[in-house]
């Protein structure tokens, strides 16, 4: 699979997010490859869980900031909307985040970069 079939596979804007990139595929890969690494998703799951609203907050916008460098669009909405911070709907938001965001993690693994 190429870069630009991963960029389909886990809803990026390919080719804006090249562009932001300057067309290095080389640090777009790198990028892809440390997205796992720069987000607290263990921490995220615990302040769910408590309802540690201020910490669901902060790492769901750290989420977001990353998933718009790296034009993620769908991690970046749910990202977004888990970061309002709205307490009743938290767990809702937070399951449909983890989603897109444990499918995003699989297709770079399956890709290898």
């Amino acid at each position: 699979m190429s870069i630009k079939s991963l960029a389909e596979k886990i809803g990026m804007d390919y080719e804006t997010v090249l562009e932001d990139f300057c067309g290095d595929v080389s640090a777009l890969k790198d990028a892809l490859r440390k997205f796992p690494s720069s987000c607290d998703a263990e921490l995220l799951k615990k302040s769910v869980d408590t309802l540690d609203t201020e910490n669901v907050k902060k790492e769901a916008h750290k989420i977001r900031k990353i998933a718009e460098k790296l034009g993620l669009e769908n991690l970046r909405i749910a990202a977004a909307r888990l970061e309002e911070v709205n307490p009743e709907k938290i767990p809702a938001d937070y399951n449909h985040l983890a989603s897109i965001y444990q499918k995003t993690l699989e297709a770079i693994e399956e890709e290898k970069l």
